[in-house]
């Protein structure tokens, strides 16, 4: 198949919407995170992209009733903390996380790992309404 042909084609551009750095695409988790978009089918991938341009469920996020973490990335040029924070304000008691990172928090394996155990603790031992903490970037 060409390089110019399908989700290969990304390549080039994709480190800088997805990572704060393009250095971090070539560590081993970046390079296989790249490998994984090269190796997607390009009619799946066009259709999912076609999806999701059109997809919004802003008015139904008050309707939403589980406990919902939102994280976001500060350095993510792709979905911006901006939208994050609608999420969150916009989904009952959500709780709004800011990782130092872009758009994949792999970038940042501890913190997400962190931040979603905390989570998932508080939901654990009974604390179903939690309180929203302070935006914090980790």
């Amino acid at each position: 198949m060409p390089a110019w042909y399908g989700a290969r084609a990304l390549l080039r551009t994709s480190p800088s919407r997805w990572f704060a750095t393009t250095a971090f695409a070539d560590t081993l988790t970046g390079r296989r995170l790249l490998g994984s978009l090269a190796e997607a089918d390009p009619v799946g991938y066009a259709a999912c992209c076609d999806a999701l341009a059109t997809y919004d469920v802003r008015s139904d996020l008050a309707g939403i009733t589980a406990p919902t973490l939102v994280v976001a990335g500060s350095q993510d040029v792709a979905t911006p903390v901006e939208h994050a924070q609608e999420l969150a304000v916009g989904i009952p008691n959500a709780v709004l996380e800011v990782l130092d990172c872009g758009h994949l928090a792999a970038e940042r394996p501890q913190a997400l790992q962190a931040v979603l155990t905390a989570h998932l603790i508080a939901f654990h031992t009974g604390h179903e309404k939690q309180t929203p903490l302070p935006e914090r970037a980790l």
